[in-house]
């Protein structure tokens, strides 16, 4: 149990920052690519645009600006910065929107143009996500009260049906009710019967829950963790 909560724990909450990382630049690279329009629309070179632009704050993605007018000022072209940037990033949007835009420029697209439509591109990629997001957040939410409701009825069963069970086998093993003979129930034994039970559930409602969130099976994960740790401690202190 320890190797497992020691194993996904750190894992589900470094992947949880990156996510979260990730999702602070998608929220200002649109702002960033209009900035840089602007910038190109009053006569600036693509290079001063960036370069101008990157001065302003735009959080998470403040960094990766200045590693990309940095690689600039060393005479690296914009179509390879672009990239590296995409690569950093390291999001499929972005990665893709760095190709879209090099691809335009190469054939002597209008900057500002082609940045504004990065932008307006971006923006709709993030409205449909937080749409998704919004609408799986509710299945989700519905994943994660049905671990609660399961681990209140194992807690119920044990503390009713067993506990009667327990009470009475004390004068009744070794006693037959017809042709059949009563055996010992082992407390520990059906303990542990139930936390496998609640485990599983755990495990798997997490994962499920923080995929359809996420999109991806990485982001159930912290879920997981949370969940197999509640179960871990209610069983230690409840049961």
């Amino acid at each position: 149990m320890f190797g497992v909560l020691g194993c996904i724990g750190p894992l589900g909450f470094y992947n949880s920052m990156k996510q979260k990382q990730k999702r602070e630049i998608m929220d200002k690279l649109p702002d960033f690519l209009r900035d840089i329009a602007n910038s190109s629309a009053s006569g600036m070179t693509i290079y001063d645009s960036i370069r101008s632009a990157s001065e302003g704050d735009y959080g998470q993605l403040t960094e990766e600006l200045k590693m990309t007018v940095a690689q600039l000022s060393w005479g690296i072209p914009i179509d390879e910065a672009l990239t590296n940037f995409g690569a950093r990033v390291n999001t499929n949007e972005v990665k893709r929107l760095a190709i879209t835009i090099n691809k335009a420029l190469e054939i002597g697209g209008n900057a500002s143009a082609v940045f504004n439509a990065a932008a307006k591109e971006l923006d709709q990629i993030r409205r449909v996500e937080q749409q998704r997001r919004t609408e799986m957040s509710m299945y989700s939410i519905v994943i994660f009260i049905s671990f609660f409701v399961f681990l209140a009825v194992i807690l119920v069963i044990n503390g009713t049906i067993f506990q009667a069970i327990y009470d009475l086998q004390g004068k009744m093993v070794g006693k037959a009710i017809g042709n059949i003979r009563i055996a010992n129930i082992d407390p520990s034994e059906v303990k542990t019967m139930f936390f496998t039970f609640v485990f599983v559930q755990s495990l798997g409602g997490g994962l499920l829950g923080g995929f359809m969130m996420e999109g991806r099976i990485s982001g159930g994960i912290r879920q997981a963790f949370i969940l197999v740790l509640i179960s871990f401690l209610t069983f230690k202190i409840l049961f």
